[in-house]
């Protein structure tokens, strides 16, 4: 996968919070995050910002 910010390599690494552990993809370049919450909302907010 390549980065959407620098399109360097996305490699998977496991994160933890309080309740859960969950995957999500890191730019080795950038340090860019995206899981799918992620995703899901970045593209409600672009549907926001289109009307």
């Amino acid at each position: 996968m390549k980065c959407p910010k620098c399109k360097a390599k996305m490699y998977t690494e496991k994160f933890y919070d309080y309740v859960r552990a969950f995957e999500a993809w890191k730019c080795i370049c950038c340090g860019e995050v995206i899981d799918s919450t992620i995703i899901s909302n970045r593209a409600r907010s672009a549907n926001l910002h289109l009307g």
